[in-house]
């Protein structure tokens, strides 16, 4: 005998409260497409945007970070260590995997200017605003 599934109108919003219930409690999320997104914050500065993405556990050689106008990419691999086929895990949170994230900046900036820094699990990467996309006042004559 097949079960039918009743119909729930409160579905909707009970599945998006489970989705940011997850979300606040499990920083580094998988996406729709299975890769891992870091989570990160973007701090516009006078001169600078300064991006910090949380990357634990992942050595600086795992990570590629590029800048392309006013985007940030930053993507890599997070391996596992290594693997006992004699464990069976009771549970496992622990994502391995790749990452990949592109971020998009308040401004555009100059890529040939741009430091990253890797310390306790956290990411910065600071670059500098581009000058030429910058706001230029104009005189009336």
């Amino acid at each position: 005998m097949k079960k039918v599934a009743k119909f729930d109108p409160f579905y909707p919003i009970r599945s998006e409260i489970e989705k940011n219930f997850f979300d606040f409690f499990n920083p580094v999320a998988r996406n729709t497409a299975g890769y891992i997104e870091p989570a990160v914050d973007v701090v516009e500065q006078d001169e600078n945007i300064v991006v910090k993405a949380q990357v634990p556990g992942i050595p600086k050689e795992n990570i590629i970070i590029e800048a392309n106008g006013d985007q940030l990419t930053i993507k890599g691999e997070h391996k596992q260590e290594k693997e006992e086929k004699k464990e069976n895990f009771y549970r496992q949170e622990i994502q391995y995997g790749s990452f990949y994230r592109i971020i998009d900046l308040p401004s555009a900036v100059d890529k040939d200017n741009a430091n990253a820094e890797l310390k306790n699990g956290v990411l910065e990467v600071t670059l500098k605003k581009s000058k030429a996309l910058s706001p230029k006042k104009i005189e009336i004559k």
